[in-house]
């Protein structure tokens, strides 16, 4: 998801509600917009859109970047956002896994290879190629520290969350895809972390992403969150996307559903926030609507997937038919509607091929259903550190009022001698140095918890201003590729039709 500059926190609800009626542009009624906005009134085609000729089916099953065509969508009803800092890194990949020996420690009895683990090769350029391309190795546990560090460090953000390391990886290690869906997995993983404002200008980042060498184990306490993160890769789409993505989506509401049967209650004093609250209410119904947009979207792409494949029999079927109708032709006649039959059965499975293609389509362009799915991950974790520093000046206050107490009453006690004197003053002086301590403490608790809040804030409003848009695109890409496959399959139809006509103009 692309970055944005976040409009101010009073701002979010009017963006949410933009979201919920998904209305397009206020200009849309507008004769222009209906004659530009592609969602209102889609090309049939790039190609046909610029040269008003009909889309040939060859060239468009060959040509496996055709999304690329599309223009972007003007949203001219959205506030203009101020300018914000360009990213800081251009493109990041992850690539060339390779296994590595690790030694054990009184290796007698290790089975051999447990000690092994791999590492993946981290390329990175910077905005501008100013400053040349970065090459580093890192392995998993580099990653861990990683995501530990900004965890610590950026509270209260919605940071992405790092895939899980596999409980069964010693098992897997030597598992193909395996490597290759942890390569995946890693590179959509920084890069969400370099396309997040605040995140991808982090110096920890930085380091990971250009500085050769380990990275050292994080030392401080990270937060420790409701649930575990999600280890989910957008993985290249093959021929059968619908089960790929069927589960992709049904690991991934398990993730969420265990974190949300372990979250704690918030704080009493949090209950008075009446304005986050809402937003967290509205989050929390935004995520149960995902997840129900998802079993939909499962449903859809695994209803084309077999229609595809049930196409896909016709057509071989067909073919020996028609090989069958040709062997056995003793005439003119019989050898053209053999021909007649083959040429059908090819366009049935040029048309299984396209089906094959407009659902790998289907599944990118709702892949942003997956994407704010998992990102509910990241709020949790947000709205967790909030409730955990709230936590924690309400345990700071409690100390301090029981060491208040405490310092109270051996004031008020009375000595009976210069030594019990002396013990007395001892005491209250430690306490009082005590209390100046848990004092700074809150004071230092109470600044990290507004520093949460403000960020939990900016944070919403950016989700809510990033949805909106995506959302947006994600239909319109959508509307626009069927509409393109459907004027294809018309086509081809239409010529296969034409090329039938003589059977239609025969009288029985």
């Amino acid at each position: 998801m692309a970055a944005s500059t976040s409009p101010p926190a009073a701002s979010v609800c009017a963006a949410g509600d933009d979201l919920e009626t998904l209305a397009l542009d206020s200009a849309s009624s507008s004769p222009a917009a209906v004659s530009t906005d592609p969602l209102l009134r889609p090309p049939s085609s790039p190609a046909a859109a610029a040269n008003h000729e009909p889309f040939v089916i060859d060239d468009f099953l060959d040509d496996e970047e055709d999304d690329d065509d599309i223009p972007p969508s003007p949203s001219p009803r959205a506030p203009a956002a101020p300018a914000e800092a360009p990213p800081e890194f251009d493109r990041i990949t992850v690539s060339d896994p390779k296994k590595h020996a690790e030694p054990v420690a009184g290796a007698a009895g290790v089975i051999p290879g447990s000690g092994s683990y791999f590492s993946y090769l981290v390329t990175t350029s910077l905005v501008g190629g100013g400053g040349g391309e970065f090459r580093v190795r890192r392995r998993f546990r580099d990653v861990v520290a990683l995501a530990d560090r900004l965890a610590a460090t950026h509270r209260g953000l919605f940071v992405p969350t790092r895939p899980d390391k596999s409980l069964v990886e010693g098992q897997v290690m030597q598992r193909h895809d395996f490597v290759n869906q942890r390569c995946t997995a890693l590179q959509r993983y920084l890069r969400r972390l370099a396309a997040h404002p605040v995140v991808g200008r982090s110096s920890d980042l930085r380091t990971f992403l250009t500085q050769p060498g380990a990275i050292p184990a994080f030392e401080g306490e990270a937060p420790r969150y409701w649930t575990t993160t999600a280890n989910v890769a957008t993985m290249p789409v093959p021929a059968k996307a619908g089960r790929d993505l069927f589960g992709m989506f049904k690991d991934l509401k398990q993730t969420v559903v265990n974190g949300l049967v372990a979250t704690k209650p918030p704080p009493v004093e949090e209950e008075t926030d009446t304005e986050f609250l809402s937003h967290k209410a509205r989050l929390q119904d935004l995520q149960q609507q995902l997840t129900t947009t998802s079993q939909q979207a499962e449903s859809l792409v695994k209803a084309q997937d077999d229609l595809r494949t049930t196409t896909a029999h016709l057509g071989m079927t067909l073919i020996k038919l028609s090989k069958f109708e040709r062997e056995q032709a003793t005439c003119d006649s019989h050898r053209r509607r053999s021909s007649d039959i083959n040429n059908f059965a090819t366009s049935v499975v040029k048309f299984s091929r396209s089906q094959a293609k407009l659902n790998s389509e289907i599944v990118k362009r709702l892949d942003n259903i997956h994407e704010y799915l998992e990102m509910m991950i990241s709020v949790q974790h947000a709205f967790t550190d909030r409730s955990n520093a709230l936590q924690h000046v309400q345990s700071l206050s409690a100390d301090l009022f029981f060491l208040h107490t405490r310092a109270g009453r051996l004031e008020s006690v009375s000595s009976r001698g210069i030594g019990q004197e002396w013990t007395r003053y001892q005491k209250i002086e430690g306490l009082k140095e005590t209390i100046s301590a848990a004092e700074a403490a809150k004071s230092q608790a109470l600044r990290e918890y507004e520093s949460i809040k403000e960020n939990n804030m900016i944070e919403i409003a950016r989700f809510d201003k990033d949805r909106r848009r995506d959302f947006v695109d994600m239909l319109k890409g959508f509307v626009i590729k069927q509409v393109i496959y459907s004027d294809n399959f018309a086509n081809m139809w239409g010529k296969v039709a034409e090329e039938t006509q003589v059977y239609a103009n025969r009288t029985n």
